[in-house]
């Protein structure tokens, strides 16, 4: 471990080494309560909540918030691998070199004498690797067994939707994907008229599996597309609160009216 943990370093090694220190100092006898309450689930919770903290930053083009963010995420990352290491499951370097080795055998287009001359090309030649070299071939029984089931709903939608490409179980062109959203929500309609919630429920999981398909097909992922959309509805809804707060409005059922009015008022301001 690097002895002036206290100072900045020049070196990526050393800046690497010196986080891994405040990491294990945190985490040892007489450091901090909270850091040693950390789990690996637990971090990895963190992990996936500063993955979106920095995509924020990189939708913002904001470089000092991607510059902090990204140091967030290696904190978790690093915190996961000081509690392996605790708990003498392997060393972190063991997990590193292992991964450096996998980069290198899947990309023998560039550390040996295979030929890519496109991204397509590309993956044809990390699957086969992957499932000719290293034997990562899908249960034989079990057509999704790469899907981790812990996976979010709406990440999974789009993993299944992907695993169903690679075997030509697509739309040809985007106008059938476009035409099943369509037909999904006609379903949705129905299910509403008849008042069934459970019939409700499945429609409108089919139209959500739909939504996401579109999203495949056009190569938008759909959890980042959400993501932007929730963020531009807090900073809408942020500023007609200030308006009406501004203009002595409340904001409650009883002023809907002059709520969505300031709603389009604030719309208007965006474009």
């Amino acid at each position: 471990m690097i002895e002036n943990y206290r100072e900045n370093q020049d070196s990526l090694p050393s800046a690497i080494d010196r986080l891994y220190t405040i990491i294990s100092i945190l985490r040892a006898p007489g450091g901090c309560p909270w850091d040693r309450e950390q789990t690996n689930k637990s971090a990895t919770i963190s992990l996936i909540d500063e993955s979106y903290e920095y995509l924020d930053g990189i939708l913002k083009e904001d470089i000092p918030s991607e510059r902090e963010e990204i140091g967030d995420v290696m904190i978790n990352v690093f915190m996961n691998l000081c509690i392996h290491q605790e708990n003498e499951d392997f060393l972190p370097q063991d997990a590193i070199n292992e991964v450096c080795n996998k980069l290198i055998r899947r990309h023998p287009h560039v550390f040996g004498n295979e030929k890519a001359d496109s991204a397509s090309e590309v993956l044809s030649l990390w699957n086969s690797v992957k499932e000719n070299v290293e034997g990562h071939k899908d249960r034989a029984d079990s057509f999704f067994s790469h899907i981790p089931s812990s996976l979010p709903p709406l990440e999974a939608s789009y993993e299944i939707q992907k695993k169903l490409k690679k075997v030509g179980f697509d739309w040809p062109e985007v106008s059938g994907v476009v035409a099943k959203v369509e037909e999904e929500l006609e379903e949705v309609n129905e299910a509403i008229a008849e008042g069934d919630e459970n019939h409700l429920e499945m429609e409108l999981g089919d139209l959500l599996f739909s939504v996401v398909n579109l999203c495949r097909f056009m190569k938008i992922r759909p959890n980042v597309a959400l993501h932007r959309c929730n963020e531009k509805v807090k900073a809408r809804f942020q500023h007609l609160f200030d308006m009406a707060k501004e203009r002595g409005i409340a904001v409650d059922k009883d002023h809907v009216k002059e709520l969505n009015e300031l709603w389009e008022e604030t719309k208007k301001t965006e474009r």
